[in-house]
């Protein structure tokens, strides 16, 4: 197992934990220089994302072109996994809060419509995880946003519900990244319909 694979329990008490600062974010505690650091590091790796394979970036780079000492790195992350996991985290914090306070109803239709709007928002993120073979930490995250959301499940024993997230999460990304790969994803609506119907039945004999 990675060191950055964390159990759905754990993903959801990280977000708890989650401060955002100027659409920055920072884990445990508000230190600026920290803060400042963390979203040049993340910005950094993005940034030679675009440019080599994902494997292929090593930390001296990542460092070098965030400007800050590989010390500092390992002090605020422990690989480059956990960049892009953090950005993931403070990504659906955003959209739990915004689900939360446009007061939606709490539905399979809502949120599917929720969670695709982030990631037609966030595509050129998406497609930098696809194309890298990251789109497992997407999915990891989608299952600690829907955790939050779990008024939706009406499951009373919690292995059951945590089934039901993992079954969720796993069709929509499944979607997204076919998406993405067939360079169709501009329309959020459209692919939260389809996993509706996919999931009401409406495409098999039950």
């Amino acid at each position: 197992m990675n060191h950055w694979h964390l159990s759905i329990w754990h993903l959801s008490k990280l977000s708890e934990n989650i401060d955002e600062t100027g659409g920055n974010v920072y884990v445990s505690g508000k230190n600026p220089t920290a803060l400042q650091s963390q979203n040049l590091i993340t910005e950094a790796l993005l940034e030679l994302m675009e440019e080599e394979p994902f494997q292929k970036i090593t930390i001296k780079a990542v460092c070098a072109h965030a400007g800050v000492s590989r010390q500092t790195f390992y002090s605020l992350f422990e690989n480059k996994e956990e960049v892009i996991g953090r950005r993931l985290d403070q990504l659906f914090e955003k959209y739990r809060k915004r689900f939360i306070e446009e007061k939606r109803a709490y539905t399979i239709r809502s949120l599917c419509d929720s969670i695709m709007e982030c990631f037609v928002e966030q595509k050129k993120l998406l497609s930098l995880l696809v194309d890298n073979h990251l789109d497992t930490l997407a999915r990891e995250k989608s299952e600690a946003y829907l955790l939050h959301l779990d008024n939706i499940f009406h499951a009373y024993d919690h292995e059951d519900r945590d089934y039901a997230i993992s079954f969720l999460a796993g069709a929509i990304i499944s979607m997204v990244v076919y998406a993405i790969r067939k360079d169709d994803f501009t329309d959020s609506r459209k692919i939260s319909n389809l996993v509706q119907k996919i999931i009401t039945g409406h495409y098999f004999t039950i």
